[in-house]
């Protein structure tokens, strides 16, 4: 694999992580029920997060000598109202570009033929998107976990203002 045909790749990684930034931004904004306060933040932080993720893949596609056009907004993606459909929806993405990750560091090493020192940088580069998202969908199944636990607790727990005697 040549330099630009990896760079190419690498474009298409930026869409996604726009794809990301989108997701979170609008679901922070339009998350609604007893979560809404408490999720806003962590979808805002999110979002935050992605944006960095975004410029950092925008500063390496150029500094790589990336000659086409960056890509500028990401994939269509799913509307939910349902926290756990977005929380799922977001480690889905998330588990989608740690794949995508572990293969352009296999990528990177036949790249490295062409390009060494550019290949090696991009190296850790890739290495650090990976862990964080890696991090991040971890961090997500554990609070689909915790919630989906709380869920199950009230739904077990009788209400006392809900009696069939009344």
């Amino acid at each position: 694999m040549k330099l630009i045909d990896f760079l190419a790749l690498m474009n298409n990684d930026l869409k996604n992580e726009w794809t990301h930034l989108q997701f979170y931004l609008y679901h922070a904004s339009t998350l609604s029920g007893p979560a809404q306060a408490s999720y806003r933040e962590f979808l805002t932080d999110a979002a935050k997060s992605e944006m960095q993720h975004v410029q950092s893949f925008l500063d390496q596609l150029l500094a790589a000598g990336y000659t086409e056009s960056p890509a500028i907004a990401g994939h269509n993606f799913p509307v939910f109202s349902n926290l756990v459909d977005i929380l799922t929806h977001a480690v889905s993405l998330e588990e989608t570009v740690v794949a995508n990750y572990v293969e352009r560091l296999s990528q990177l090493e036949v790249v490295a033929h062409e390009a060494p020192i550019t290949a090696r940088y991009l190296t850790i580069f890739y290495e650090d998107q990976l862990r964080d998202s890696y991090e991040d969908a971890a961090r997500m199944r554990r609070m689909l976990m915790t919630d989906l636990q709380q869920v199950l607790a009230t739904a077990r727990r009788p209400n006392p203002e809900k009696s069939w005697d009344r």
